[in-house]
């Protein structure tokens, strides 16, 4: 699984790309919101993406909020981390359409099981669109079929 990183601090994101890499996904790392929105909007943009908070030219929220503006393309998964610990801020966020969150620093193994949260509900999402286009495969068949015997 692709998954996009966007952090500010350049260790942070190292050890986010290393661990996350580690685990066998292919990472992309950049330093902003600007260019976590950039590679979000590419044509193979990936769909499980941990957002830093407070970032420059865009926070993660806000790419967030543009992430859920979207009405084509695969559901994007959005995992937000932060050192905000308040409730407002909690539901601030998950008002903004992150799926989840995770405190700074972050702890490698609950970063490991929340990503595996949004893998599974990727997986999930792949397999219903798979057995939707099935069925539509299967209605236009049915229809051609009653179509000729109809004649």
């Amino acid at each position: 699984m692709k998954v996009l990183i966007a952090e500010d601090s350049a260790v942070a994101r190292r050890l986010l790309e290393a661990t996350i890499r580690r685990w066998g996904h292919e990472v992309i790392a950049v330093e902003d919101g600007a260019l976590a929105w950039q590679a979000l909007e590419r044509p193979d943009a990936p769909t499980l993406v941990i957002l830093d908070w407070m970032m420059p030219e865009m926070d993660g929220v806000e790419v967030c909020r543009r992430i859920r503006q979207r009405d084509d393309g695969p559901y994007t998964y959005v995992i937000l981390l932060t050192a905000k610990h308040e409730k407002e801020d909690i539901v601030y966020a998950m008002d903004a359409g992150a799926d989840d969150m995770i405190a700074k620093p972050f702890n490698s193994e609950e970063l490991r099981v929340r990503v595996r949260a949004g893998e599974r509900m990727l997986d999930l999402q792949a397999r219903l669109l798979a057995a939707q286009e099935s069925l539509r495969r299967q209605a236009i068949a049915l229809m051609e079929k009653t179509d000729i015997t109809d004649r």
